[in-house]
């Protein structure tokens, strides 16, 4: 006969056995995995800094020299016009085709600031100013045309050779011997021009570079800094340091990140292990180059440092709370349980079974609703496709003009050569093959994802920016993105940059019918404690309150003659039911706001 006090004091035991083993067990684990993480994290790390900001810097410096490249295209074309030559040769007073040239050039590069021509004297023959970045070009009247035979630029330009490309440092725009406020970093690009021989000018043009800088030093995971040879900071990550030669003499590299000024003058990527950072060189002539600078991110090292205390307490705790009940309940009599279970099991299985026929009825019915919805939303987004790829073309089919009209004046004129001819051709088969590049984008974009995977919320913006960012700004909107707070999403990336392309579409819409003052679109990222969101924002007045319950309603639309009701409803049901997310919209003081909440990957 068992002795049920026996039987107690055993039980008892079990409990505390089973209570200290598994406290004891996990004790282990957690000094496993610490021991572990001391030991090889620091030189992962490393590997893993050297890896992402050689990978990034090597992007960034593809980035920065494919800008000089463009750019050199351009002006060389320019100077090599035929319109531009007879204009020159002749004397000719006609102003209007140098005019149309000038101003051609000036609408299919929005960065450009400034674009003349100045004679071998110095005066200034043809000039064309824009004030900002997109804003439309402006010819100045000749009696406000100067003579710039003092300025540096001038004499530099007058001692390079023929074939030569001449380029400025990166520096401010200066206005009257003082440096512009607000600042305006600048560039200047400059080719001679021989006619029969004779150096007769130059044609020079100052690029707007506060976008380009930015795109430099803009970073999700480093501190990333740009500053010349010198030491000199062009941009810091506070931006009151910025241009440190100029407002803060006593501000440098060698101060402010403990860098050796010699390790600057290498041509060659540079990383020092032990100090953590990491050094890309940016040539683009022989006396002018610049640094990228790369440190680890100080808030993500810190918000690092601060998750692992609070996972070690965290996990501690937890341990130390679920041993107690699981202790008990592991060495409680289950027999009660079993019993009830086996009685209940024939109820829920005829409860599943009517249930899973009830289901599949449904999901039938809202596959093929559904499909009908995906079929119509192709073809609204095929319409939207060949608009945006047509913008795309704008500046590379003006380019391929350009070139045809150039080779039809060389002909007429009787100087088409074969090395010209093979020239203008290269040129035109590399405007091309930027169209057909366009094309692959597009046709890779629309692509139906296979496999789910994680990717950066940032990536998928950038994808949708591709697509539909041309056609925005040839509307003067100006986009603008915040994805500092970049983060990770598990679903089907084409699917979610799907969406993202809808609202914005949307936007534009709005803001073509609206018409407001300076119209924008800005998308930000933010990340929360228990969820992350990507906010999407115009100025294009709002949406009317009684349409606010509807826009993600099927066939639901504003616009009677040109909408479907279909591409916010597809945006709901791909984040409701494939990212499992929410979509909302809602007004602000001058426009509307569309938010997507994503969980945490």
């Amino acid at each position: 006969m068992i002795d049920l006090g026996d039987l107690k004091k055993q039980n008892k035991k079990f409990k505390i056995t089973l209570l200290l083993s598994y406290l004891l067990f996990a004790t282990l684990i957690l000094i496993a995995i610490y021991i572990l993480h001391v030991k090889y994290s620091a030189n992962e790390s490393i590997k893993y800094f050297y890896n992402e900001a050689k990978k990034e810097a090597s992007y960034k410096e593809k980035f920065f020299n494919n800008f000089f490249i463009k750019n050199r295209d351009t002006i060389n074309a320019l100077a090599n016009n035929i319109i531009l030559l007879e204009f020159i040769k002749n004397e000719k007073k006609d102003y209007r085709y140098i005019h149309s040239l000038f101003k051609t050039i000036m609408n299919s590069n929005a960065n450009f600031m400034q674009l003349r021509y100045i004679n071998k004297d110095g005066l200034e023959v043809i000039r064309f100013d824009r004030e900002k970045i997109g804003s439309n070009p402006k010819l100045v009247k000749k009696e406000n045309l100067q003579n710039k035979s003092n300025r540096y630029y001038y004499k530099e330009c007058c001692k390079i050779s023929k074939d030569e490309i001449w380029y400025s440092k990166i520096d401010l725009n200066v206005e009257y011997g003082k440096i512009e406020i607000p600042i305006k970093p600048v560039i200047r690009i400059a080719k001679q021009i021989h006619i029969d021989e004779k150096f007769k000018g130059f044609v020079i043009v100052n690029i707007f570079m506060e976008p380009y800088l930015k795109t430099l030093t803009e970073s999700s995971f480093f501190d990333v800094y740009l500053s010349d040879i010198y030491g000199n900071f062009l941009r810091h990550k506070d931006s009151t340091k910025n241009w440190s030669k100029y407002f803060l003499k006593n501000i440098n590299v060698s101060s402010e990140l403990g860098i050796d000024s010699s390790e600057l003058k290498t041509e060659k990527i540079y990383f020092n292990k032990d100090k953590k950072y990491f050094i890309q060189p940016l040539i683009y002539s022989k006396s002018n180059n610049y640094r990228l600078i790369y440190f680890e991110n100080s808030k993500k090292v810190q918000q690092t440092k601060e998750t692992i205390k609070k996972r070690v307490t965290i996990t501690i705790l937890f341990a130390i709370l679920i041993a107690i009940p699981f202790a008990y309940l592991a060495s409680s009599p289950a027999k009660k349980i079993y019993q009830s279970l086996y009685e209940k099991s024939n109820d829920i299985t005829k409860l599943a079974n009517n249930l899973e026929k009830r289901v599949e009825i449904e999901i039938a019915k809202n596959m093929k609703k559904d499909k009908m919805l995906e079929n119509q939303s192709k073809l609204a987004a095929l319409g939207e496709m060949i608009g945006n790829i047509a913008h795309q073309w704008r500046h590379p089919i003006t380019r391929v003009s350009l070139i045809l009209q150039n080779i039809k004046m060389f002909k007429s004129h009787g100087k088409l050569s074969n090395d010209l001819l093979d020239k203008y051709i290269e040129n035109a088969l590399e405007q091309m093959d930027y169209m057909s590049q366009t094309i692959d984008d597009f046709k890779n974009f629309y692509k139906s994802d296979n496999e789910i995977s994680i990717f950066s919320a940032k990536n998928a913006i950038i994808d949708a920016h591709k697509i539909i960012g041309a056609s925005i700004k040839h509307q003067g909107i100006n986009i603008e993105v915040d994805v500092k707070n970049d983060f990770k999403i598990k679903g089907y990336k084409n699917q979610f940059a799907q969406v993202i392309l809808n609202i914005m579409h949307n936007a534009r819409e709005a803001l073509e019918e609206k018409n407001p003052d300076s119209p924008y679109i800005k998308i930000k990222l933010t990340k929360e404690k228990n969820k992350n969101s990507i906010s999407i924002e115009d100025n294009a007045g709002g949406i009317k309150p009684e349409y606010l319950d509807k826009i993600f309603d099927a066939y639901f639309t504003t616009k009677e003659e040109s909408g479907t009701g279909i591409g916010l409803y597809m945006s709901r049901t791909i984040i409701q039911e494939h990212f499992n997310g929410t979509i909302t919209a809602k007004n602000t003081k001058v426009g509307a706001i569309f938010i997507i909440e994503l969980p945490k990957v």
